[in-house]
């Protein structure tokens, strides 16, 4: 796989868009230091945007304030947006600095840990999986709670939405 097919693979792997597939693929033991190193570049980028957002900011600030009270309204504007980009990258750069961690200890522990996470992700996967079949089994109605669990599965997290549990 390219360089660049790689990153994008590592980046959408971090925003859980990925395939189960492409997922085993990165966990491959012989792709965890190119993984490391995409996600490195990655992190790097990301301090580049914020350093950027910065200097943005610097700049617009003196910009309108030089234009007195017309100005006051643009730098808020300005401000807001930079602030809402900022607040995008800084989660983004949480989950890809989590993802270095992973990686990492990946790395240092060797493939019998991943192979025991592995195992122990699959088992979970097994009893979600049983968990619905019963409910269907027993024509027991779902609840909310229920669809979130399942949601889980595609890398969903829909626990967050439950407000009546019995929904």
């Amino acid at each position: 796989m390219l360089d660049d097919t790689f990153a994008r693979l590592v980046a959408e792997e971090v925003k859980n868009k990925v395939t189960p597939e492409q997922k085993d693929y990165l966990r491959l033991p012989e792709n965890w230091t190119r993984w490391q190193r995409a996600l490195t570049v990655l992190t790097n980028n990301l301090d580049q945007q914020l350093e950027s957002l910065k200097n943005e900011e610097r700049r617009d600030t003196e910009n309108y304030r030089a234009l007195g009270d017309d100005g006051v309204k643009l730098l808020t504007e300005s401000l807001s947006e930079i602030e809402v980009r900022r607040k995008k990258i800084l989660r983004f750069k949480f989950h890809v600095d989590s993802r270095v961690d992973e990686v990492t200890q990946m790395i240092a522990l060797g493939s019998d840990a991943v192979d025991e996470r592995l195992r122990g992700v699959e088992f979970l996967r097994k009893a979600i999986e049983r968990h619905r079949e019963l409910l269907d089994e027993f024509d027991i109605e779902p609840t909310a709670v229920d669809r979130a669990l399942w949601a889980a599965l595609e890398n969903k997290w829909d626990f967050d939405s439950v407000t009546d549990p019995g929904d």
